[in-house]
Formats: C-alpha cells, structure tokens, sequence
C-alpha cells in the first residue's frame, strides 16, 4: 500500500480509504467504522469493482448511494460514496480514492424556495404523533392527495381523513398549509420513517 496516501487517510477525520490497482482496500478508522457494520456495507465495494475498468478508463469519479448503518449508529442512514482515480507520473493506474458522507436531499420546490440541502432523520423526536400518523405526514408532505395515500399505505379513505384530523389537531392547525409550516419549524420535514428507506447501494454518476 502507498504510505503517503495511507498517511494521509488516517490523518483526516471524514471516513475515507483507497484502493490499489490490484483491487487491494485500505480504511481509515471512520470509514472502517462505516464499512465493517454489516453484511450490506461490502457492497459499497462490490459496486466500485464491477465499474472500476469504466472508472479507470473514462478517467472518471464514481459516485454512489448507499443505505448503511453509520459508525456505531445501528439506524439506517443514506451515505454519498464518492471514488476518484488515481494515476501516477507516467499514466497508470494507481487505484482509488475514496471517501464518504450523509446524504443531503433537497426537493426542486425547496430549491426555488431557497432551502439548503439537509439530512435526513430516521428517528422520531417526540411521540406526538403515532408511527401510522408519521407515515401519513410523510406522504402528505410529498404533496399526496389523499387517494394517493390511501394506495401508499394501503389504508381506506376514511381511515386517512380521521388520521389527518388528529394529526391537524396535535399539531394545533387548521389546514394543510399551516401543517406545512408547522412541520418545517419543527424540523418534522426532514423525517423519513425507516420502513421506507431503500436498501443496497446504487450507482448515481460515473
């Protein structure tokens, strides 16, 4: 393994590692942390191997969304895997660096509307609302009309509209717009409930 490089990772404090051009991985202890939790976070290389001929070719980053644990957090989190290649002097192909971070999500409305990317939260912060009515806010805050998620949830009419009443009621409002607010003051928008998180990781640029 190159020492500067090796040098260099276990100096920084973000979770990152390298690879040589024999495919062998190197990890900083954040990263390590990151990788070495599950049967799933292998895949995160898995991936970069069945694209690396591309990768090292192309001359080009490879970049990946990936659901994983993060560090000794045992909730899901998505996580940004960014892989670079590296050459050497004369053109040849050194392997990778790579290195990761949360994923930061931002909707075209927030974007116009001059949100800033932001993390999400697995978590609930409070029991205000129960798991369902947390689903429910979910879908309704990706402007669902109610048939929309009635299907999503596979819930009745009825059932939905009585939910939403409580949920209006809880939260001390009287319509879908002053819920909105509601939920961007109190950080609610940014909660996604952990059943609907996406498994294994996915390639979103090379």
């Amino acid at each position: 393994m190159n020492s500067p490089i090796k040098q260099f990772c276990q100096n920084l404090t973000i979770p990152c590692g390298f690879t040589d051009a024999q495919s062998g991985v190197y990890t900083n202890a954040t990263m390590t942390d990151i990788l070495g939790m599950t049967v799933e976070s292998s895949q995160v290389l898995d991936v970069f191997h069945s694209h690396e001929e591309v990768v090292r070719h192309k001359k080009l980053p490879l970049s990946l969304l990936s659901t994983l644990p993060g560090g000794y957090n045992p909730s899901p989190q998505p996580w940004r895997f960014d892989f670079f290649p590296r050459f050497d002097e004369k053109n040849i192909y050194q392997g990778a660096f790579f290195y990761a971070q949360p994923f930061l999500f931002l909707s075209l409305l927030e974007y116009i509307e001059g949100g800033s990317p932001y993390t999400i939260n697995l978590i609930q912060s409070d029991n205000k609302f129960s798991p369902r009515e947390r689903r429910i806010i979910f879908c309704l805050l990706q402007r669902l009309s109610s048939k929309e998620i009635c299907r999503k949830l596979n819930l009745s009419h009825r059932t939905i509209e009585n939910n939403l009443q409580s949920i209006y009621q809880k939260a001390g409002v009287n319509n879908c717009r002053q819920f909105r607010s509601y939920c961007c003051t109190n950080g609610i928008n940014r909660f996604l409930p952990p059943e609907f998180l996406p498994s294994g990781s996915q390639v979103i640029s090379v």
